[in-house]
């Protein structure tokens, strides 16, 4: 097996598998070194993950940002329902992303790229 091709796979899996030890920060550092040092595949992978990691913090500002334009008119404002509804989409969101970025990261340790 060639070492370059095992290096690429264990810093693919270790760029989603950061979800779990340094989410967004590890597969950023990641990102920049691979474009700098040309490794379009660790490249591609550490993007993929950087982004799967930090669209739910996107999505919970959004969030933010439309419960708060809703609550500037408080005469029909449901306040309650809105906020449930947000943070149901925020949690379910999170979890299949977190799920996505652990069976990409076995995905890229057994090869399967």
């Amino acid at each position: 097996m060639n070492d370059n091709n095992l290096t690429d796979r264990i810093v693919n899996a270790l760029s989603y598998l950061s979800i779990l030890f340094l989410p967004v920060i590890f597969p950023l550092i990641v990102w920049i070194i691979a474009k700098s040092s040309d490794r379009p595949t660790i490249a591609k992978n550490a993007r993929y993950a950087f982004w799967s990691q930090i669209f739910p913090l996107l999505y919970v500002i959004g969030a933010i940002l439309v419960f708060s334009v809703f609550s500037l008119n408080p005469a029909n404002f449901h306040g309650g329902a809105l906020f449930g509804i947000l943070l149901t989409f925020a949690l379910l969101l999170a979890l299949l992303l977190f799920i996505y970025n652990i069976a990409m990261a076995v995905k890229m340790l057994i090869g399967r790229e």
